[in-house]
């Protein structure tokens, strides 16, 4: 069985290519961004993180409105992150030294 994720954001490589199926393939995407809601709360930590992980997705970030924080994955390894940093909203998100090369605002990123 094949496990399809819709991410809310991603962000695929300057070269990325279709694969043979007309599908991106996963060696190409760079960043992927989730925000978080009640019903896909234990997915978005749990079974993607693992699977962008497994992937070497290089960064995987996760809004979360409910704890009013960012969570920022990196350093991919043997199926899971081995970098988290984790942000409150009002605070700025330094991802200079990342694939996206920018400070991410959240003072404006609602709570729920």
């Amino acid at each position: 069985m094949r496990i399809v994720f819709c991410p809310d954001v991603a962000l695929l490589s300057a070269t990325a290519e279709k694969a043979d199926d007309d599908r991106w393939r996963h060696q190409d995407v760079e960043f992927v961004a989730e925000v978080i809601s009640q019903g896909t709360a234990a997915i978005d930590y749990g079974p993607k993180r693992l699977a962008y992980a497994a992937a070497e997705v290089p960064l995987y970030l996760i809004a979360d409105p409910y704890r009013g924080r960012c969570h920022v994955f990196t350093h991919p390894k043997d199926g899971d992150y081995t970098t988290e940093t984790t942000v409150a909203f009002g605070q700025e998100l330094d991802l200079t030294g990342t694939v996206l090369g920018l400070t991410l605002r959240t003072d404006a990123f609602p709570r729920d």
